[in-house]
């Protein structure tokens, strides 16, 4: 399941790639703007920061910005970032041998979904969504 904070991490990308190029937000316009808790934006910016996606500077001129092309980073990258490996059931990534696993019939449909899902969120930049979002508004 992908939970909320990677949800809250994309949309934080976002947001920042909505902006110029080496533009400064602070974590209180992103909380405002995008109705997140102050809270988890400060604590995702923490996250995204330690993976070089951002950086923030304090002070009164201070705030955060890009540091990557928002065209390179992906969701799948966000949200294993955030929630670790991404698995539609756990009998992908079990290490102890299923009793059914030489027999199950789900594993092979299992499989394909788990592929055909990791396929969009690879697709998916946080370029895209800023650009959405932009054409939404």
């Amino acid at each position: 399941m992908i939970t909320k904070k990677a949800e809250y991490a994309i949309i934080i990308l976002s947001e920042l790639a909505s902006h110029p190029e080496g533009t400064v937000v602070t974590s209180k316009e992103i909380a405002r703007n995008r109705t997140i808790p102050s809270n988890l934006v400060v604590q995702l910016l923490a996250v995204l920061r330690e993976a070089g996606w951002t950086s923030g500077t304090r002070g009164p001129a201070g705030g955060i910005r890009m540091l990557v092309d928002p065209a390179e980073i992906n969701m799948r990258q966000v949200i294993e970032k955030i929630d670790g490996p991404i698995g539609i059931t756990r009998c992908l990534f079990s290490d102890t041998p299923c009793q059914n696993k030489t027999h199950c019939s789900l594993r092979g449909v299992w499989s394909k979904a788990q592929h055909n899902m990791l396929s969009v969120l690879e697709e998916v930049t946080i370029k895209d969504l800023a650009e959405k979002a932009d054409k939404d508004c």
